[in-house]
């Protein structure tokens, strides 16, 4: 051990022959300390190439820029949807969370911001090669503080998630294998890129996790002042870039203790006030900047603070969060899971992907959203819809499909007024309930297949189903004979049965084939609608009926480009022969005088005077449905070109719908939409074989239509 500490003590000895230790001099000193800082260098340097190997990170560094460039996303008319990230899939990690963002050029971002984020974050950026020797003793030995803008760009895109940060592990070893391994990756990235291109990529990607898993400048500037990047002042960008160390200090709830919350707002305005000293003092901003941006009483969307003074003696005296607070996310927040899963089964890898434009229509899209939440960026729920209360744990969800291709137009879900990008939380797609009496139409359908028709006349009578007795949702029986007709517009379960039971397998066939799911543990009539299915299946459907008997599957997808603009292979529509023409026409008039007959049980659905003057009063058929339990309420309708399906309840089916939702039957007033929609196929032309008796439509006397032969999913 003696031998070991004089060898450290003297590692370098003048001579082999001398034995007697040699002076400490300055000379000695400065060689002994410059050789511990080679060595130390050299092996952070090794520990650093060791990080970047078994992470990966050197080839996804040099692919940076392309994972880190979302998806553009446009409606099928050029208007913006926003963005998808090439985010974290399952428990992959890749370059980002999943978020809402959208990425702006430096040119779009204001210089007051750009000014205030380089100045407190990395001086020095445009001087150094990606690392900051001056400040590197302070990032190894703080784990925090010293990174440059070019190792927080690798710490928070291609490191998350593998060290220290984004993880739930901690330890000084991993925080040095992190720092060492930015030290490495810092000048190549410096050296790919380019400074002005690996700033534009890093204030695009700055963690805003705090303000609902935000990244990046654009997403906080309209989250927290509702406002462009390029117009950002220079007071709100020092407040940004105040909340940059800890930006879930920016949010608040209505529980927040006062106190707590004017807390919680004066520590970003003091981490405002020492950003702006920071720009002063270096005097990147003139003494009336200051002054100016010193003295404004910000007012952050979320916020609603009271201030006292003036100038640089400007205080909060209170804070709390803003009752009036709302904060829509881009219509394709909830839609981006679906859209990587089309593209995944088109064999499209989402990372190889540029711009996708969607069959979506932006302007139906929003006006969904807002029936849907019940309230959108323009007010309250439109006037009509019914506003029954939506406990915890009672969700909606509505799909609009083309009936031409099965475009889908519009996809909205909520979840106690939250909209999620989760894709088992989008109820429009995911919620597979008993669509109750919305199977009527299909049942009959597969009947009008078999002889009967719209005229054909049953009993209304008590009537059973094996040992079930079946009873109609009014508790009574007419005790006559009603046509197919009247018994889908009264919505009466006995007629149903009796005419279904003779053709339960043929009803079971077309069901499978529309995508609707068996439920074994029910044993009751499948012509009362014991089968489940989403309301985008359930819009499918219903379009068939205007679409020529063609089910179409529902997709997103309308065009697809690569990074480099050049067009992408998409598979054609899967369209398949459900019913005969006229047997879907026939459906189709039968679903219209659901509406428009003396016997309708949705009469609020008829055009009103105001629509005929507007050209509104296109043939619109509707059909509702509520399970018995009350856990499930719908609505299912079509017109000459959409078709469209609304789902209220709940998703685990424990509950019951409230009763107001049901008996205001509100599903079907969100149908009401389509009425609204531009339509540029307003008429539905009846096929050949189709004549009029009594006002229905049914086949020509001898014409006996068979539907075609399913074909399964």
């Amino acid at each position: 051990m003696l031998r070991v500490w004089e060898r450290w003590r003297n590692p370098w000895p003048r001579s082999p022959f001398l034995r007697r230790p040699a002076p400490w001099t300055l000379r000695r000193v400065l060689r002994a300390a410059l050789a511990w800082v080679g060595a130390a260098t050299v092996g952070m340097i090794a520990l650093g190439v060791a990080g970047a190997v078994g992470t990966g990170a050197l080839g996804r560094v040099w692919n940076l820029r392309a994972e880190l460039r979302p998806v553009e996303v446009v409606d099928r008319r050029g208007e913006p949807l926003g963005v998808i990230d090439h985010c974290r899939a399952g428990n992959a990690v890749n370059a980002v969370p999943c978020r809402e963002s959208l990425s702006v050029p430096l040119t779009g971002v204001s210089e007051a911001f750009l000014l205030a984020y380089v100045a407190k974050e990395d001086v020095r950026f445009f001087s150094h090669v990606g690392v900051d020797l001056g400040r590197l003793p302070r990032a190894l030995l703080s784990g925090a503080g010293g990174s440059t803008i070019t190792m927080q760009l690798l710490k928070n895109n291609v490191l998350a998630g593998h060290f220290d940060y984004d993880t739930d592990r901690r330890g000084p070893l991993l925080t040095l294998t992190r720092k060492a391994t930015e030290f490495v990756l810092a000048p190549v990235v410096t050296w790919r890129y380019g400074r002005r291109e690996v700033l534009a990529m890093s204030v695009n990607s700055l963690p805003w996790i705090g303000i609902g898993q935000r990244k990046g400048v654009y997403d906080a500037a309209r989250a927290v002042f509702g406002v462009e990047p390029a117009d950002l002042t220079l007071a709100q960008s020092a407040f940004l870039v105040g909340l940059l160390p800890a930006p879930g200090r920016y949010l608040v709830t209505d529980t927040t203790p006062p106190e707590t919350a004017t807390a919680r707002f004066r520590w970003m305005r003091r981490q405002q006030l020492v950003t702006l000293e920071i720009l002063r003092s270096r005097g990147l901003i003139g003494q009336g900047e200051y002054l100016e941006a010193v003295s404004t009483p910000l007012q952050p969307r979320l916020w609603r603070a009271e201030y006292a003074g003036s100038g640089t003696d400007l205080r909060v005296v209170q804070a709390a969060r803003n009752p009036a607070y709302t904060n829509e996310p881009e219509p394709v927040w909830a839609m981006q899971e679906l859209v990587r899963r089309e593209l995944r089964a088109a064999g499209l890898d989402p990372k190889r992907v540029g711009r996708v434009v969607l069959t979506v229509d932006a302007a139906t899209q929003a006006a969904l959203t807002r029936r849907v939440t019940g309230e959108g960026a323009t007010g309250p729920r439109p006037t009509g819809v019914a506003t029954g209360p939506r406990p915890t744990g009672v969700a909606e969800g509505a799909a609009i499909v083309d009936v031409r291709g099965g475009g889908i137009v519009a996809l909205a879900s909520s979840t106690g007024g939250n909209q999620s990008s989760d894709a088992g939380r989008q109820w429009a797609v995911s919620a597979l309930r008993p669509v109750a009496s919305t199977v009527k139409p299909l049942l009959y359908a597969a009947a009008f297949g078999d002889g009967v028709t719209q005229l054909s006349a049953f009993t209304d009578q008590a009537t059973r189903y094996g040992s079930q007795a079946v009873r109609n949702s009014t508790g009574t029986f007419l005790g006559r004979a009603v046509t197919v007709r009247e018994a889908n517009a009264r919505s009466l379960n006995t007629v149903a049965v009796q005419v279904g039971t003779p053709r339960e397998k043929a009803l079971r066939t077309v069901l499978d084939a529309a995508g609707y799911q068996e439920d074994r543990s029910n044993r009751s009539s499948p012509s009362l609608g014991t089968y489940r299915a989403a309301p985008l299946d359930v819009a499918a459907a219903y379009a068939s009926f205007a679409g020529g008997g063609l089910l179409c599957r529902p997709h997103l997808l309308a065009e697809v480009t690569d990074t480099a603009g050049r067009p992408l292979p998409l598979p054609r529509p899967d369209c398949q022969p459900l019913w005969d023409e006229v047997v879907a026409y026939e459906t189709f008039d039968l679903l219209t005088a659901a509406v428009s007959t003396d016997a309708s049980h949705v009469p609020f659905l008829r055009p009103t005077l105001f629509q005929r003057v507007q050209g509104r009063a296109m043939p619109l058929g509707a059909k509702s449905g509520t399970t018995d339990d009350v856990n499930d309420t719908w609505c299912a309708a079509v017109t000459p070109q959409y078709a469209m399906a609304v789902w209220i309840g709940d998703p685990d089916g424990r509950q019951s719908v409230p009763v107001t939702l049901y008996r205001e039957q509100t599903a079907c007033r969100e149908v009401a939409l389509l009425r609204e929609l531009p339509h540029d196929r307003r008429s539905l032309e009846a096929p050949p074989g189709i004549t009029r008796v009594a006002g229905a439509a049914v086949p020509l006397p001898g014409l006996n239509p068979r539907n075609p032969a399913p074909v399964a999913p």
